[in-house]
């Protein structure tokens, strides 16, 4: 992509040294990196190296699983996340992620979207804001006749755009993504693809993708995992192109799955 990086003094996330424990299985070791505001990153590596869980130490969520243990600090806009003054909930607010498995509610499409925004006391104009989330997230025009559908009915593709609709109605600050097309065709994914490319002006989207030509497209950083280690991270063009690390260059190539 041509978008020079952002500015290296101007992260919206910062992680230092940290380590992610579920009992015995280390799961991150030892990471630090930072991410740009208003930028694409990808976190890419092997299955099983680590990339959904930091996503979820972005969002807060390991700590929602017995026996997991969070060390090293993650910072967001300079306030520490895992202080004892800092509500989880607003953490998973303004720092909102999409699961790799699609999770509607029972719910109409329209009750979908305005779950969040009624839980959190939103008191403005809630027809508008659902039509603003659908129609960032893609959905609106297929959607818009029948609000009241059931969100089980919906194709596979229109789930997940429906579940980034239901984040983005909470006006978060960062989007966090977990294998956001690991299920869909190639035209859903392409979909998907889109939508994400649309946002990035807006927002700060950190993507975790088994895909790695999907973080070449779409990514303006990227980092690579492995075994619970971040060994590279920086530029995506540079990543791909000339990766300082033989164990990069062998997953980049193909040689290591």
């Amino acid at each position: 992509m041509n978008r020079p990086a952002a500015p290296a003094d101007a992260p919206v996330l910062t992680a230092e040294r940290l380590g992610v424990r579920f009992g015995r299985h280390i799961a991150l070791r030892d990471v630090s990196l930072s991410i740009p505001r208003g930028r694409i990153v990808s976190i890419i590596g092997p299955s099983g190296c680590g990339k959904t869980t930091l996503l979820r130490c972005f969002s807060r969520m390991n700590e929602l699983v017995s026996g997991a243990r969070t060390s090293g600090t993650v910072h967001f806009a300079g306030m520490d996340l895992y202080g004892p003054d800092i509500d989880p909930v607003e953490v998973r607010r303004r720092i909102g992620m999409v699961f790799q498995k699609t999770t509607p509610f029972p719910k109409s499409v329209f009750d979908n979207i305005a779950f969040g925004p009624r839980a959190s006391g939103f008191a403005g104009d809630l027809q508008g804001l659902v039509e603003e989330a659908l129609t960032d997230a893609g959905l609106w025009s297929e959607v818009a006749d029948d609000l009241d559908t059931p969100a089980l009915e919906l194709s596979a593709g229109q789930k997940q755009r429906l579940c980034i609709a239901r984040t983005l109605a909470l006006k978060p600050d960062v989007l966090l993504l977990d294998e956001p097309t690991s299920a869909l065709d190639p035209e859903a994914t392409a979909r998907i693809e889109s939508i994400i490319r649309a946002l990035s002006p807006r927002y700060t989207i950190v993507i975790a993708t088994y895909n790695r030509w999907q973080a070449a497209r779409l990514s303006d950083m990227t980092a690579f995992l492995d075994r619970g280690e971040l060994l590279e991270y920086g530029l995506t063009e540079t990543l791909f192109t000339n990766p300082r690390e033989a164990r990069t260059e062998s997953y980049l190539t193909g040689r290591t799955q």
